[in-house]
Parts: C-alpha cells; sequence; structure tokens
C-alpha cells in the first residue's frame, strides 16, 4: 500500500475530464481512485447514468458523537445524499472522521444500527465479506445498497495507503456495472498492484490503459459525432412536433363527427320504428315468424319496441385450442371452487367428453333485451322460466352482463333493419363460451360442478345432472 499520492495521470488530466465528464471524485486524498475507476468503468457503465466516489471527512470529537443521540449521529454519519441518490448516479461514500478519539465511536454506533433489519440503511446490506479481506489493511464497515448501485464505506482513518488499499475491491462496490462483465486480465493486475509498497506498477498500468484508450480520439468522437446533422435534426424534430398538431386537431375533428354519427344513428332507429309503426300490416312479420319458428326462443315480454326474451341453445361456439389450452390445468381457474364430491379428474373427464369428445352436449341459456331503439342488453341475476329449467345459465350473461362484440353487430343489423338478424345475435352469443375469461370460467366451473339441474344432453335425448354425467362416464371407463 504505497504512500505516495497520484495527482498526475493521463485518465484525470483536463482532457481526460470532459471525456470522463460522468465519472467523477470529491474531496479525495489523491486522484488515483478517479484514475482507477475511469479505467475500469468507461467500457462498462451506460451512457446514461453516472458515478460519483464520494469522501466525505466528519469534524467530530469523541465528546461530541458520545453526548448526541442515534438519531443525530447517523444524521452526521449518513447525509440525505446518501440516502436518496439520484437515479442516474451510482456512488461510492468513504466516511471517515477526522478525531483520533472519534473513530471507535462511529464505527460502533454505525455497526450496531445500520442495515438490513436495522433502523437506518435498512436497504443497505452489511459486506462482511469485505470487512473480513481489509481486516489488517483498514478498520472498515461496507455496505452495499439492494440495487447493488451504491456503496458506503465507514473507515475510522483514511490515509493514503488505506486510500490506495480501498481500490482493490471497486467491482464489490459496484457490482451492478461487473456482475456481467468480469474482469479482464490486466484490470486484476491493475487493481493488486494498489496494494503494492511501490506506485511504480500501478503508474505504469494506469498509462497502458490511457494509451489504449486514445483520449483526444475519443474526445473528438463523442463530442463531434452527429454534428454534421444537426440542422436535420432540428428541423425533424419540428416536422415532428408539427404533426402532432396537425394529428391532435384531427383527433379532435374525428371526435366531434363520431358523435354527429352517434345522434344521426339514435335517429335512425327512431325513424325506423315509426315507419314500422305506420307501415304496419296484417299478417304475421318476419320477426314474428322468426319467433314462432325458432323454439329455442322465449318471448317474456315486449314493452314498446324493447323485447325481453330467453334464448336457448347449445355451448358449441368456443375456441378448441383455448379449452385445450387450460382443461388439462387442475390449479387453474377452470377448477376454482368445484364441489367437494369430484375430483378435478373427474371435472376434466366431464369437461372433455362436451367439449372435446362431444359425447354429451351441454344446455345453455341466457336472458336479453332487445330494444330496437337502445340496442341489445343482456339481463344479469335473470329468474328464469319453467321452460329453462334443463337450460344452465351462461355465466357470461348471467353473472357479468357482458355480451362483448355481439352489440356492436346487433347494432349494424339494426341499421340495415334487418330485426331478425339483429336478435339472432343474442342467440349466437348464448351459445358462447370464453375460455379466455378466468372471471367468466372460474364461476362456470364452481356453478356447473354445484348444478342440480339436467342441463347435460345425451345423443338419444336424455338429460343428465353433471354428477350423473361423471357416473355414467366413469362406469363405462371400466
Amino acid at each position: 500500500m504505497f504512500n505516495k499520492a497520484i495527482h498526475n495521470t493521463t485518465l484525470t488530466s483536463d482532457v481526460a475530464d470532459r471525456l470522463f465528464s460522468n465519472i467523477v471524485a470529491v474531496n479525495t486524498p489523491d486522484k488515483s481512485f478517479l484514475a482507477t475507476l475511469r479505467a475500469l468503468l468507461h467500457k462498462r457503465l451506460p451512457y446514461n447514468k453516472n458515478v460519483r466516489l464520494t469522501c466525505l471527512g466528519l469534524h467530530l470529537s469523541g465528546y461530541d458523537i458520545s453526548a448526541a443521540s442515534v438519531s443525530q449521529c447517523m444524521s452526521w454519519f449518513v447525509p440525505d445524499m446518501m440516502r436518496y441518490p439520484a437515479t442516474s448516479s451510482q456512488n461510492i461514500y468513504i466516511i471517515h472522521v477526522a478525531h483520533p478519539d472519534a473513530r471507535g465511536y462511529m464505527l460502533e454506533i454505525v455497526r450496531a444500527n445500520a442495515g438490513t433489519g436495522k433502523r437506518y440503511l435498512s436497504d443497505y446490506t452489511r459486506r462482511d465479506d469485505l470487512h473480513v479481506f481489509y481486516a489488517r489493511k483498514a478498520k472498515a464497515l461496507f455496505y452495499t445498497d439492494t440495487t447493488g448501485e451504491n456503496t458506503i464505506i465507514f473507515t475510522d482513518t483514511l490515509e493514503l495507503k488505506q486510500f490506495h488499499a480501498l481500490q482493490m475491491m471497486i467491482p464489490k462496490y459496484l457490482p451492478s456495472l461487473f456482475n456481467n462483465n468480469p474482469l479482464t486480465e490486466i484490470e486484476i493486475a491493475l487493481l493488486k498492484s494498489t496494494g503494492n509498497k511501490s506506485a511504480v506498477e500501478y503508474e505504469a498500468l494506469i498509462e497502458e490503459f490511457a494509451k489504449d484508450l486514445d483520449i483526444r480520439s475519443e474526445i473528438v468522437r463523442s463530442k463531434l459525432t452527429g454534428f454534421e446533422t444537426v440542422f436535420e435534426r432540428i428541423k425533424a424534430d419540428e416536422l415532428r412536433n408539427e404533426i402532432n398538431t396537425h394529428q391532435d386537431e384531427y383527433d379532435y375533428h374525428l371526435s366531434l363527427m363520431r358523435e354527429a354519427a352517434n345522434k344521426m344513428q339514435a335517429c335512425k332507429y327512431t325513424l325506423a320504428g315509426i315507419d314500422s309503426a305506420i307501415n304496419d300490416k296484417s299478417g304475421d312479420s318476419e320477426l314474428m315468424e322468426y319467433f314462432m319458428c325458432n323454439k329455442n326462443l322465449a318471448i317474456i315480454k315486449v314493452v314498446g319496441t324493447a323485447i325481453t326474451f330467453v334464448a336457448h341453445g347449445y355451448a358449441d361456439i368456443y375456441d378448441i385450442d383455448a379449452f385445450e389450452q387450460y382443461a388439462g390445468n387442475h390449479n387453474g381457474y377452470m377448477y376454482n371452487s368445484i364441489h367437494l364430491n369430484i375430483t378435478k379428474a373427474q371435472m376434466e373427464m366431464l369437461y372433455r367428453s362436451i367439449f372435446s369428445d362431444s359425447r354429451y352436449k351441454l344446455r345453455i341459456c341466457a336472458a336479453y333485451t332487445a330494444d330496437m331503439r337502445v340496442g341489445l342488453k343482456a339481463i344479469q341475476n335473470y329468474t328464469f322460466p319453467s321452460e329453462s329449467k334443463t337450460y344452465f345459465p351462461n355465466p357470461h350473461i348471467q353473472h357479468f352482463g357482458c355480451i362483448g362484440t355481439y352489440a356492436g353487430r346487433f347494432q349494424e343489423y339494426m341499421h340495415k333493419r334487418d330485426y331478425v338478424g339483429a336478435v339472432d345475435q343474442a342467440v349466437v352469443s348464448a351459445r358462447n363460451l370464453n375460455f379466455y375469461d378466468s372471471s367468466v370460467m372460474g364461476r362456470f366451473a364452481s356453478d356447473f360442478s354445484h348444478t342440480s339441474m339436467k342441463c347435460i344432453e345425451k345423443p338419444d335425448g336424455t338429460l343428465l345432472t353433471p354428477y350423473e354425467a361423471i357416473t355414467e362416464l366413469e362406469g363405462s371407463a371400466t
């Protein structure tokens, strides 16, 4: 550990300071630590990050420290700049005391009160590995934060030989920069040389780094890169701003047009209802014939332009790939809160008999209000009539009142005054199961496994409950 002060190196010259403006040191005994940092970090430090070495000498006596509270002492030892470092900055802090009688006090208080699980520096971990390594070279405590970007070193003194020795473990102080970028042989040699009694090897190696770096060329390159396209870049920024302005104007006028289109559409719906009433003729209408012929539709009531009805059918519209993706996952939502008397394996067997093997069909139903003026609306928590007692309520409609894109399609058919096509969207939505929707299918799994409804249909028309279907499936498997 050489006692010679190192001030004049190429890596700490005025020219180097301009190049390495993002790697700086404050209040250091000499410039060796800064030179070493620049040698090691110039290829490792991201362009938008800074590294700062700060040495802080505390002019406190032993009496000052012993007479103060722990809180006051820690505010001296760990100033706010260390507690809240800039997000773009990585830091090495070296804290020492000037008065010999205060040295032991500082280390005792820090050891007892700082680090993980302690009141102060709780997001910093004490580095006992470094403490052991430096046991013969310096009395010091080392703390590194959880990001691996900041290290605080508390030492009882900061003589030149200790300052030089502390450089040997720079990669340990900034682990985030070295974890995936190990040291080269010459870098290892440079760090080891800081522990020598003579500075000759260190000075030779640090100049080797400077020679390989070609500082002047680096400065020219870093300062003039892109200079020749300054005008073009300024013009490009102006055009981007102009485009954004035009885009904002376009979006504003587009929103006005959409609002006008919605109002116009509402007027057309109203006019369609009036025209329908005016042109009403004797005999069955197309919509009336549709409800008469479609045995799966049950009209509940008609009020004005609104029809409340129940759609019955089979759960035969779904994404088979989605089903296969989730049916085999017994820890997934398709097995949430199933009946205690039904195992997950039994539930998967039942699922596959319906949605994969087509051995059974699942009867399903949903309630809607189709308002020729307003649109299609799902009815939640509906109490179904007796004719629906063998049809399982579609959970997407019954519990969540969601019909997805079918509402938009309903509007499209209404725009064309195709009332049959509009109502048919409800029939289609009632038959749809979305296996990607965890909330819906989680509720489906629970309700379906608990129901005693005979909603499962065999090829011969016989109806079974889910539990009866499982029993039959297990019987046929033996």
